[in-house]
């Protein structure tokens, strides 16, 4: 009998209980901040275009699209707002009807009206030819510079600026927008960037640079900007320097440098015709500098440090920035710069590269990390209409590239890959190293991406989601980690939960009367939480884990075995002893063997990583195959010395592993072979595998809580040596 299951819900736990005995957080160390926003103060353009927190790494896996007439024409750069609760997080950006679009960064789910909110209805509302103004998130708050023509009394419109203020958790203007009165006759074409609250008082600076129309005043603005983290926020002075011959399509960028008086101090660095000046952030008096860069300085880009953060900001820990990077372009070939300051000298010294072909984007990106011991040897990857290239941040040594036309795109990067689009709207990822294109079975672009006729700014990655927007819309890819996991949970019978490394606890039933005991468990793609299943099918959901539904309250031909989660965490399945599979959610069904007479019954479940289809595993490692889910081996005609008591899917999708109650270990496909305890006197028998998100290790779990971990999997504790209420049955490592 085939199964397709949408039950009432019956069984759900979402508060997080204290547990004692068999329930025990082990947290050992401080949970780093995992969806820092990108860029960091809002910004677009090439500050960095580096994710350093929560890396990730292909296999990259669609996640959702937007592609409906409302989404098309995205004319700014992707900008995922600040926010470490998953539900809250948010990607903004503007399309060339002059709307702005607030999303679910995790789900893609609308906030606000179904069309966006309207800002203008001027012609390049968000800049024109290859200019990109995107919105500026500020704790649950987006501020939106854009264009605007005012009628009366010239029939043709004057040009002016307008600053709109949404409030992205309802998708709609906290206030009316307020026209700039300082910039009437001006225009913007790149985006603008907030400073922090200025100390002592909660204000912030707003900065951006915006030409004159028809003439050639380009000028830097300052706008104070009180509460701008709350909907009362208000606009206070506005200022701007005289005209400095801005590249009105680069954008400012927030630099720490070092004063005359040898303190620490905030600027703002801004590209012009022919160098790039800085500004100090407090009154827009002039400060370092670099001349003699060649023609038309883009954005600067600065190297970030490991929590995200620029260097300078508060909270970084390191005093000032250690270098910048900037690329100028005369149409024809590009030029990279590496600044830097001695002392408190107001000329910065330049390292410049080779002439690179091609006419440049207008930022870059770098890899580079800057700590209180200094910066990282890191790289430098420059876009150009011919070329993408790494340059080595030491001396600006070319060291990779490959041909392309990128002038509108700028990298963004996280682990050791780069994500772009090219000048005809075709999404890409490269790894990091050498700029080889990543092989179609690690990244495949949605097939309503193709045939964009551009794309421009950056995409955006955060919380290991990596979204591009083009003419045909938005898409969103979810990453997997790019370093080995640092947690891992242990789950018990009795739903006692225990946990090692950094891998949050949210919750367990251990000090619940369960109705069957537990049997498996599932991670949600943010790791912020977990499902378990019971052999009757009850579903209990802890930390982000929403429920979907559950077979507690169904009589079922054979107890439920195990459970697997969608790529989305918006689903799951589970899978019975029978075969029989209960979708939930997101998950669809794509076939079972509830309706077969199996040799031995099925242990356990794993999903693809497209979420369309999934393997069942049976005790003789017998392998079941459905949706799009690739035989590629078994050990069914095997004779094994212990039953198979569960399975891992390689990250690629392009195999797996299963694993005996002895740990025994059967590849398959690409999945590499790391180790068994197959030789091993075990004290307990294994009940369960989980795979490193690399693809390049795995975790054995025993009924006693002991851990084995082979290639990149790292050991971080066990409760081996601890007496247990319930033995352990299942294991979650960090996706």
């Amino acid at each position: 009998m085939k199964r397709f299951v949408a039950a009432p819900m019956t069984v759900m736990a979402t508060v997080a209980v204290l547990v004692v005995l068999s329930v025990v957080a082990l947290v050992i160390t401080t949970v780093t901040a995992i969806a820092a926003p990108w860029p960091v103060y809002g910004g677009d353009g090439g500050r960095s275009g580096f994710q350093a927190v929560d890396g990730g790494g292909v296999p990259a896996t669609l996640a959702w699209t937007r592609t409906t007439v409302d989404d098309s024409d995205v004319r700014t750069s992707l900008i995922a707002s600040d926010g470490a609760d998953a539900s809250k997080q948010r990607v903004l950006y503007g399309t060339d009807n002059g709307r702005v679009h607030v999303r679910v960064l995790l789900t893609g789910a609308r906030v606000g009206p179904s069309n966006g909110v309207s800002v203008s209805a001027a012609a390049n509302p968000f800049g024109g030819g290859s200019a990109s103004v995107s919105p500026v998130d500020v704790g649950g708050q987006a501020y939106v510079l854009h264009n605007e023509r005012f009628v009366p009394p010239d029939p043709l419109g004057t040009p002016g600026i307008e600053l709109a203020h949404i409030d992205e958790s309802t998708g709609l203007r906290a206030k009316d927008d307020v026209t700039i009165a300082a910039a009437a006759g001006y225009v913007i074409e790149s985006s603008p960037v907030i400073g922090p609250p200025t100390t002592g008082s909660d204000v912030r600076s707003l900065y951006f640079v915006a030409r004159q129309e028809g003439g050639t005043n380009e000028r830097l603005f300052k706008m104070d900007i009180s509460n701008a983290g709350s909907p009362t926020s208000t606009v206070g002075t506005i200022t701007s320097t005289e005209d400095i011959n801005a590249n009105s399509q680069a954008s400012p960028t927030l630099v720490w440098l070092t004063a005359a008086d040898g303190t620490p101090t905030l600027y703002i660095a801004v590209g012009t015709v022919d160098s790039m000046r800085t500004y100090r952030a407090t009154d827009l008096a002039a400060g370092p500098s670099a001349a003699g860069l060649g023609l038309n300085v883009r954005t600067v880009s600065t190297p970030t440090t490991a929590s995200g953060s620029p260097p300078g900001s508060p909270g970084s820990g390191v005093a000032v920035t250690p270098a910048l990077y900037v690329a100028s372009s005369d149409g024809a070939s590009t030029l990279v710069h590496k600044l830097t300051q001695t002392g408190t000298s107001d000329a910065l010294s330049a390292t410049t590269s080779v002439a690179i072909d091609g006419d440049a984007a207008n930022g870059l990106m770098t890899d580079q990390i800057a700590s209180v011991t200094g910066a990282s040897d890191g790289r430098v990857y420059v876009t150009t209409s011919k070329r993408l290239v790494s340059l080595r941040t030491t001396d600006m040594t070319v060291v990779a590239g490959r041909d392309g036309s990128f002038r509108n795109i700028v990298p963004a990067g996280t682990g050791n890959v780069l994500a772009l689009a090219d000048d005809s709207g075709a999404q890409s990822i490269f790894l990091a190293d050498d700029l080889s294109r990543v092989a179609p079975e690690l990244f495949t672009p949605d097939a309503g991406a193709t045939g964009a006729k551009s794309s421009f700014g950056q995409p955006t990655i955060s919380r290991r989601f990596l979204v591009f927007g083009s003419d045909k819309g938005v898409f969103a890819y979810a990453l997997r980690r790019a370093t080995p996991p640092t947690g891992y949970w242990l789950m018990a019978s009795d739903g006692g939960v225990f946990s090692f490394g950094d891998a949050p606890f949210f919750g367990s039933t251990g000090d619940i009367v369960l109705n069957k005991p537990i049997v498996g468990t599932g991670l949600t793609p943010t790791d912020q939480g977990y499902w378990m299943v019971a052999t009757d099918g009850g579903v209990f959901s802890f930390g982000d884990a929403t429920f979907f539904g559950s077979t507690g309250a169904m009589t079922l031909n054979s107890p439920v075995v195990g459970m697997a989660p969608t790529p989305t965490g918006q689903g799951y399945w589970l899978v019975a002893a029978d075969g029989g599979i209960f979708a939930f959610g997101d998950a669809a069904f794509f076939g079972s063997t509830g309706d077969i007479k199996l040799n031995q019954p099925i242990v356990g479940m794993a999903a693809t990583v497209t979420g369309l289809g999934y393997w069942l595993v049976a005790s003789d490692g017998g392998i079941f195959a459905f949706g799009d889910a690739t035989f590629f081996g078994s050990t069914g005609a095997i004779a094994l010395n212990k039953p198979i008591v569960g399975m891992a899917a390689e990250p690629s999708g392009r195999g797996y592993w299963l694993v005996a109650s002895d740990g025994g270990v059967f590849a398959f496909g690409r999945a590499p072979f790391f180790g068994s305890t197959g030789d091993i006197a075990l004290n307990s028998p294994i009940v369960a595998i989980s795979v490193s998100a690399t693809g390049q290790g795995y975790l054995f779990a025993a009924a006693d809580g002991g851990v084995f971990a082979f290639g990149d999997a790292p050991f971080l504790g066990s409760t081996g040596n601890i007496v247990l209420n319930k033995p352990v049955v299942t294991m979650a490592v960090q996706p």
